[in-house]
C-alpha cells in the first residue's frame, strides 16, 4: 500500500525536520537575519523566548491515513486539534467557506541537538478528502509555501514585552506584522499566535515567523494594526519568486 502523503509532501516533511533540528540550535541573531547579535531585536528575542517549532501544511488522503503514516515513521504525532488560525487563512486566499475547510494540526516530537525531547515540527493537515479541497489550492500552497514558518515560544507573554518585540522585529529583522489569532483548543485558555512575513526586498530563507503565546491575548491582536498593504505586496512577490530553499 502507498503513503497517504504525496512524495513531494513527504519530502516537505523531510526538510522541516531537518530545518527544526538546525533552528534549534542556531543563535537568534542567524534566525532574524539581517538583525544583528547587539540589536534590540535579538536581545529581547533571546531574553524572553526561545526556538519552538518549524511548521509545515502537508495533504493526507485522509486524516486517519496521515496520522497513521506519521506514527509508523516513529515520528509519534501528538493528539491532534482544530487549526482555526490556517483554516481562516486558508478560507481567506482561496474563498473557502471555513465551515467546510477542515485542517487539523499535530506537533511531532524531536530529540534536538540541546538535549531537549520536544514537539519541534507543527504539521497541519487538510485531508484531500475533505469537501474544501481543490487540487489547484494544494498545488498553490506547496509550490508557495505559505504557512512554513519558524515559531518563537513566549513563555509569560505580555502586553508591554509583545509590543517591543513587534516593534523591533519590524525594525530590525525586515519583518511585517500579519496580524494572528486565537486557538481555544491549545491548552487551559487556548494559546495565540502571532505572525510576521518578511519584506520583500530583504533576503533571507527564512520567510514567515510567528510568536507563540499560551492564553488569550486577542486584546493584544485588536490594539496593533497590521501591515496590510505591505503583507498584501509581500505575499504577492512571493507567488512570482516560490519560497527560498532551505540550505
Amino acid at each position: 500500500m502507498g503513503s497517504p502523503f504525496s512524495g513531494t509532501d513527504l519530502r516537505r516533511l523531510a526538510d522541516a525536520i531537518r530545518d527544526a533540528g538546525l533552528a534549534s540550535s542556531a543563535p537568534v541573531s542567524s534566525l532574524l537575519e539581517p538583525a544583528g547579535p547587539q540589536g534590540g531585536a535579538t536581545s529581547l528575542t533571546e531574553r524572553n523566548c526561545r526556538f519552538d517549532h518549524c511548521a509545515v501544511l502537508l495533504f493526507p488522503q485522509t486524516l486517519a491515513a496521515g496520522l497513521d503514516h506519521l506514527e509508523q515513521c516513529g515520528l509519534a504525532p501528538l493528539p491532534t486539534v482544530p487549526s482555526t488560525v490556517v483554516r481562516r487563512r486558508l478560507s481567506e486566499r482561496h474563498g473557502l467557506d471555513p465551515a467546510r475547510c477542515d485542517v487539523h494540526l499535530t506537533r511531532l516530537r524531536l530529540d534536538l541537538p540541546d538535549g531537549r525531547r520536544h514537539p519541534a515540527v507543527e504539521v497541519f493537515l487538510f485531508p484531500r478528502d475533505c469537501a474544501a479541497f481543490d487540487p489547484r489550492l494544494a498545488a498553490s500552497e506547496v509550490a508557495h509555501g505559505f504557512e512554513d514558518h519558524t515559531a518563537f515560544v513566549v513563555g509569560r507573554p505580555s502586553l508591554p514585552l509583545l509590543e517591543n518585540l513587534v516593534t523591533a522585529w519590524r525594525a530590525e529583522a525586515g519583518l511585517l506584522w500579519e496580524g494572528g489569532g486565537h486557538n481555544p483548543h491549545e491548552g487551559p485558555q487556548g494559546s495565540t499566535v502571532l505572525y510576521f512575513v518578511r519584506e520583500h526586498g530583504q533576503p533571507s530563507r527564512r520567510r514567515r515567523f510567528e510568536l507563540h503565546c499560551p492564553g488569550d491575548l486577542r486584546a493584544f491582536l485588536d490594539r496593533v494594526p497590521v501591515d496590510t498593504e505591505a503583507v498584501r505586496h509581500a505575499y504577492r512577490e512571493w507567488r512570482h519568486t516560490g519560497p527560498d530553499v532551505p540550505a
